[in-house]
């Protein structure tokens, strides 16, 4: 099913989020970087390395790489980055996942979009990555399961902690008027 994209909703408040939270020294790769809306209002002159890579549209040549987001951080070195953007209109928990397996930092900060209640919403059926954090079989529909979004999420951070050994030291989130997508900043430490 499709649902009405719009590119950055929220933006004055995602770009305080991210000036809030961006360590002193950051490095960022920004996935889903697109049109650079968060590298101009969060990054520029703040970030002390910055890379950016969209699978659609880039905003600087220089600075981004126009390709897959999910095979970029597959095939790449991404230890010098302490910042992860994942700036999606779906669900970037396979990438949260991958970025936490293939990273050795000891801290990281990733802002997050994340769109699953609002994929859950329009397909009705339980995410396959929320199918195996939560336990439950991916074909059934729980009426109101999105009133549990924040504490299957939380499941989710505990899931990374228990593989990855990345605990999450600060977590903190708002979502837009109608709390279909979720805008997250996360601090994490690792813990071996």
């Amino acid at each position: 099913m499709k649902w009405n994209k719009k590119d950055n909703s929220m933006e004055p408040e995602k770009i305080r989020l991210r000036k809030t939270f961006l360590p002193k020294e950051a490095h960022v790769l920004d996935l889903f970087c697109g049109t650079g809306k968060m590298y101009k209002g969060a990054y520029k002159n703040r970030a002390k390395g910055y890379k950016g890579i969209d699978y659609k549209k880039i905003h600087d040549k220089k600075l981004c790489v126009l390709t897959n987001n999910i095979r970029y951080v597959q095939k790449r070195d991404i230890s010098k980055y302490n910042v992860f953007d994942l700036d999606d209109y779906g669900c970037p928990w396979k990438l949260i996942y991958l970025i936490l397996k293939r990273a050795k930092q000891e801290k990281i900060t990733m802002f997050i979009t994340d769109g699953l209640v609002l994929k859950q919403k329009m397909g009705g059926d339980v995410v396959k990555i929320v199918s195996a954090t939560e336990q439950v079989p991916r074909n059934m529909n729980i009426p109101g399961q999105n009133r549990f979004y924040v504490d299957i999420f939380a499941t989710m951070l505990k899931d990374l902690e228990r593989r990855y050994k990345y605990k999450t030291t600060r977590a903190i989130y708002f979502h837009n008027f109608r709390r279909t997508v979720y805008y997250w900043a996360l601090q994490m430490q690792r813990t071996v």
